[in-house]
Formats: structure tokens, C-alpha cells, sequence
């Protein structure tokens, strides 16, 4: 082999190598939303609660009602692609993104499902769309509303811990209660 090319073999491996060695919960945790979901517009970060209200986080105590699981909420310290972030008392995170889907109701149920991952299953009577998925490590349903209006509801289990169907249960039960309208 020429140097250039054991040069470029060699940047290849540790490339991969460093993309292998990415956390799997982050990488996977992000990937649909960052070609999906666009979370609000934030203006600059504050610490106080009145940046989350802005956000039309939803209350604290409908995530709690809807999920039947207490989550604390919504944080003053929200960053990143989830717009509105929720704990519970074991480290698991509730989170409702906000969007725009700028695409049509038929474009979105032909893309949605492969953008938050297969299987995805459709949901009736959320949204004028939902589809439901636990693929990529955690339980999402992402709700279509109108081409100006849609959120997806994922759950993050604390440490790496595997989603299961009662996740994916509560996790729907918000979304129900989000497009419903609900505010606590």
C-alpha cells in the first residue's frame, strides 16, 4: 500500500473506532430527533421555571396523572433536542418535544415510522396520525396534529435499562392526554 493510502485506511479505522465507542443510549436517543423533531425555539437559558413555562412545557401534573408514575418537572434546565424533560424518583426521563412538522399528513405517515424506528405501530385516536415505537432504546409515540402542529412523547430508562410494554402503555397515555388537551 502507498503511505496516502495506509494514511486513509488509518483515518477510517479511528473513525469508526470513535463512532463505535460513542454511548449506544445517546446515539440512539437522538437519532430520529435530530432529522424529525425540532425542538422551539429557547431563548437564552435561564434557571428558573418561567423558561420552561414559555416552552408550553406540559404541567407536571398531567404527566404524572396520565403516566401514573410521579415525575418531577418540567427542568429549568432543558437543552439539547427534548424541549420539555421530566424525571422520575428512579433516574428514568419523560420527554415531550415540540414540532412542526411542515410536511403533509400523508408524507408524515409514510415517513414517520421509519424516522423514530421499526416496528413502529400506528396508534389510533391520537393526533390525526401516531405512530408508536420501542426501537432505539427507549418507548416513543410521535402524534401528528396539522402540517404546523405535532410533539412526539419518548421514555428514557435510567442507566441503559430496557423499555418495556407498560413503558410504551405510559407513554401513549401522555400523548393522549397532550393532544386531548389536558392541562393537568
Amino acid at each position: 500500500m502507498t503511505p496516502n493510502r495506509v494514511r486513509a485506511t488509518t483515518g477510517i479505522l479511528l473513525l469508526g473506532l470513535a463512532v463505535a465507542l460513542v454511548p449506544a443510549t445517546a446515539a440512539s436517543a437522538s437519532k430520529h430527533k435530530t432529522t424529525h423533531h425540532k425542538a422551539k425555539k429557547k431563548t437564552a437559558k435561564k434557571k428558573s421555571d418561567s423558561n420552561v413555562s414559555s416552552l408550553g412545557c406540559p404541567n407536571q401534573s398531567l404527566i404524572t396523572s396520565s403516566s401514573g408514575t410521579t415525575f418531577t418537572g418540567p427542568s429549568a434546565n432543558n437543552g439539547g433536542t427534548a424541549a420539555c424533560i421530566y424525571a422520575d424518583a428512579t433516574g428514568d426521563d419523560l420527554n415531550v418535544v415540540f414540532d412542526m412538522p411542515s410536511e403533509s399528513r400523508s408524507k408524515f405517515i409514510s415517513t414517520d415510522p421509519s424516522n423514530i424506528g421499526e416496528p413502529a405501530q400506528a396508534v389510533s385516536g391520537i393526533g390525526s396520525a401516531a405512530f408508536s415505537t420501542t426501537a432505539y432504546g427507549h418507548a416513543e409515540v410521535d402524534v401528528y396534529e396539522s402540517s404546523a402542529k405535532g410533539f412526539a412523547v419518548t421514555f428514557e430508562p435510567a442507566n441503559g435499562g430496557s423499555v418495556t410494554a407498560a413503558d410504551l402503555t405510559q407513554v401513549t397515555a401522555v400523548a393522549r392526554a397532550i393532544a386531548s388537551g389536558k392541562k393537568s
